[in-house]
């Protein structure tokens, strides 16, 4: 879940906050369901919209740089790992402590070990690992920013050989068709998700934007084809969700960004504050709702008995909850701490530099 600000809060992409903002709110709206059993699965296509924005923030946040391989994952390292470590332990506490709030049984050691390092495993219980659920799109994350950070070695017109190569020949291992859990990561068709983020975002660098008005036929059909999914069926991996979930993202993603190009975007602050917190809101919402859960049990709330009333309202405190905790993680822990290892970050890369200006005659 890439949470990179592209450039100065006046250089900010409004359009790529919103839709952050929207697929975390969807993701959690898709978890919060399953204490009353509903099952709003295409909901889930909040992470298709981000594997797709993802790719478009690196291509963009790299683009006309000079950035060294290990200056990016470094700066990706930061970002990502230390939030991520910090919900894994949480959420491995609270599974040996209460397993049943958390609807899975307590991972061992080795499982913590590998969720932590990004290493796809098999659970005991046969479900792919991670630990804390959603961090298997943090195991693609960092295989992509892997792939990504390599073609920097690259200038931009042979990286995107060099990716789409690449890309070409992962698809051709998916042949291969094993159950190995990596595969399923190293081979998975939702790398076709980031690449699309690429090359929109190659597209968007190129200072074009579909006509007026056309933008809005993008996100109508966006929208369209994530909800044909409520009669089509929603996918669970695959081919099928690419197609289903993931173009439609990258139909969403272009007509927003054309949408600001043309002058026809409205900058609604609130919204991009929850987009920055995307992040922070797509970790801790499921540890939250996890003890939303446990209380709701010790009260004696029973989702089958309650009256839809009372289950609207229940969904609503819950809803506020998370989104609540994911922002106050975000503004009070994870941005002051990114922060703080980014100047750091800054300084040691600065460094080499300051020192061979020293030694010149």
């Amino acid at each position: 879940m890439s949470n990179a600000r592209l450039g100065r809060r006046g250089n900010t992409i409004y359009p790529v906050q919103y839709l952050r903002a929207f697929a975390a709110t969807a993701v959690a709206v898709y978890h919060i369901g399953f204490i009353f059993g509903w099952q709003w699965r295409p909901l889930a296509a909040g992470v298709d919209l981000f594997f797709v924005v993802s790719g478009f923030i690196m291509w963009s946040v790299t683009a006309g740089k000079l950035m060294r391989p290990v200056e990016f994952l470094a700066h990706r390292f930061i970002k990502i790992v230390p939030l991520y470590w910090l919900f894994t332990i949480i959420f491995v506490v609270g599974a040996r402590l209460s397993p049943g709030s958390f609807d899975q049984a307590s991972p061992t050691v080795s499982e913590v070990a590998k969720s932590l390092l990004f290493i796809p495993y098999s659970a005991r219980d046969g479900v792919d690992g991670p630990a804390l659920a959603v961090g298997w799109t943090l195991n693609m994350e960092m295989y992509f920013y892997l792939i990504f950070a390599y073609g920097l070695v690259l200038k931009e017109g042979r990286r995107l050989i060099y990716l789409t190569i690449t890309l070409g020949t992962l698809m051709l291992a998916r042949l291969l068709s094993s159950e190995v859990a990596s595969l399923k990561v190293v081979a998975s068709p939702l790398l076709l998700e980031f690449f699309a983020g690429i090359f929109i975002g190659v597209w968007h660098h190129s200072g074009r934007a579909l006509p007026k008005n056309a933008h809005m036929l993008l996100i109508a059909l966006g929208l369209a084809g994530v909800a044909l999914s409520f009669w089509l069926g929603a996918p669970a991996s695959g081919s099928k969700r690419v197609l289903l979930w993931g173009l439609p993202a990258a139909l969403l993603l272009v007509g927003a960004l054309s949408c600001e190009r043309n002058g026809r975007q409205r900058k609604i602050e609130f919204l991009r504050y929850i987009g920055d917190a995307s992040y922070a809101l797509y970790l801790s919402h499921v540890i939250t709702i996890a003890y939303c859960r446990y209380i709701l049990d010790k009260a004696g709330f029973e989702a089958r008995d309650a009256s839809l009333s009372q289950q609207l309202s229940v969904f609503a405190i819950v809803f506020i909850v998370c989104m609540a905790v994911g922002i106050a993680c975000y503004y009070a822990l994870d941005n002051p701490s990114h922060q703080w290892m980014k100047q750091r970050l800054r300084r040691y890369w600065e460094r080499p530099i300051t020192s061979a200006r020293t030694l010149r005659p």
